[in-house]
């Protein structure tokens, strides 16, 4: 097996060497890069969800409540916007990155110039696996809580787990949420188990990484961390129809993630009965249970809950780009991002060819596949405060 060893000191090098890098947090860079629409995409459902929530919190404690917020592992404060257009009244950001936080309240400053009106905030450099309740939150109560891709740090071990849940749940006012995008370890797992038993190589398989992915994004799990069945018994009642070759521990499961232009640092699976069971333990009771990246889309435009129209967003925000329908002309400079993957968007042009009202459509919007199954590497989840 892997050495025990902490990642906290993984997390603050990466983020911190992330922060300070002044090419990749332009404006400019993100526009250009190969996964643009699947950025916009991330925050187009971190914006939904947020969204969803303020306006449960507003329904729970009254429309004139003035909601409080604790923003756990902020990163550089990319949500910020989310909380001004969802006029809450003071926002705590925190985070394991000294330079992260740095970064986080220029930005707030920044957009303090532009806001006269904005909330209230305060900023901290802090572990979210530590106890937090004497020197951050002493008796600080909020509406709701926010920790958007990074509540995976916290499975590491079960400590680390048990305290994050101790520290969200004592921060909560009864009836406060609790949201979260997380790894979808089911997906992960399906994948990883795939890529093993595709292995041309039986008897070694033991002892090799397993790895997978696709041209924008990759995923190792080290031989150390899963082990091999002694037999190799086939799941008949599984819907993938994957062999049960391997297992993963429900906590520690270590895997090494790199995705095109973004920080890479070592992340765990968070397993979903494991997750519940730690957070009801805490007071925290599942609101629902956690909806893929894709579920989540399609629920949000059927229910079209919200700060806005799902739909009207999603363009906003640029998350989607215009397929080239070969039917129609554009001017010579238009590109998409994936044209020179094969089958990167197959799906659309299946799509023109059974729909009549996309067939003479100029305008498609869509997502090349590479991106797509990125997407579908994550979930959300939400919880109450009992």
């Amino acid at each position: 097996m892997l050495p025990v060893e902490t990642n906290a000191s993984n997390v603050i090098n990466f983020y911190d060497n992330a922060a300070r890098s002044t090419a990749s947090n332009s404006l400019e860079y993100r526009r250009q890069t190969r996964i643009v629409h699947l950025r916009n995409f991330n925050n187009w459902t971190k914006s939904m969800l947020i969204g969803v929530y303020l306006e449960a919190a507003r329904e729970r404690f009254g429309r004139d409540c003035r909601l409080r917020v604790f923003d756990l592992c902020c990163g550089k404060g990319g949500d910020q916007m989310k909380w001004a257009q969802g006029h809450v009244d003071y926002v705590m950001f925190l985070d394991i990155s000294c330079e992260s936080v740095r970064a986080c309240k220029q930005r707030y400053e920044q957009l303090q110039r532009k806001r006269p009106r904005l909330y209230s905030a305060d900023f901290h450099v802090c572990d979210c696996t530590a106890d937090l309740s004497d020197n951050v939150l002493r008796d600080r109560k909020f509406h709701l809580v926010s920790c958007q891709f990074s509540l995976h740090y916290a499975f590491e071990s079960l400590p680390k787990a048990l305290q994050f849940f101790k520290n969200v749940s004592c921060c909560l006012r009864p009836g406060g949420f609790f949201i979260a995008t997380i790894p979808n370890a089911y997906e992960i797992v399906r994948r990883a188990k795939e890529a093993y038993a595709a292995s041309n190589i039986p008897e070694q398989q033991s002892e090799n990484d397993v790895t997978f992915g696709n041209s924008i994004y990759s995923i190792r799990f080290r031989s150390g961390s899963f082990s091999k069945l002694v037999e190799d018994p086939v799941n008949a009642d599984s819907p993938t129809g994957v062999s049960e070759l391997i297992q993963f521990p429900l906590l520690g499961a270590r895997y090494d993630f790199h995705l095109e232009g973004v920080v890479d640092c070592p992340e765990f699976l968070i397993y979903p009965p494991l997750l519940n069971e730690l957070a009801s333990a805490h007071g925290l009771v599942p609101v629902s249970p956690p909806l893929s990246f894709a579920a989540f889309f399609h629920e949000s435009v059927c229910r079209s809950r919200g700060i806005e129209r799902p739909l009207d967003l999603l363009i906003r925000m640029n998350a989607l780009e215009t397929w080239k329908n070969p039917r129609m002309s554009y001017p010579e400079n238009f590109k998409q991002v994936a044209s020179d993957e094969p089958k990167a968007y197959a799906h659309a042009e299946q799509r023109v060819n059974e729909d009549e009202a996309c067939r003479h459509s100029k305008f498609l919007g869509t997502i090349s596949q590479a991106e797509w199954e990125v997407i579908n590497l994550y979930s959300v989840v939400a919880f109450r405060r009992a």
